[in-house]
């Protein structure tokens, strides 16, 4: 099972979880969820799509093979 991190709650959640909160954000843009992706105070649904495309951004100008993601 893999596992995403999100440091600014300190902690790991399943990958399937992650993606259900994110279109959970996707689906509701101006409903304010407690915690973000990269935030740990309260952020709209819109914020929290931003957070995860930015970060997906990172993820590929960082240019890790596929071989060494989410290895742990």
């Amino acid at each position: 099972m893999r596992f995403v991190d999100l440091p600014a709650i300190n902690k790991k959640v399943p990958l399937s979880a992650y993606i259900k909160a994110v279109r959970a954000a996707k689906e509701n843009p101006e409903r304010i969820f407690t915690t973000g992706l990269t935030t740990w105070w309260p952020t709209t649904g819109a914020e929290i799509v931003e957070q995860f495309l930015r970060g997906m951004t990172q993820r590929i100008n960082e240019a890790v093979p596929y071989s060494q993601r989410g290895r742990r």
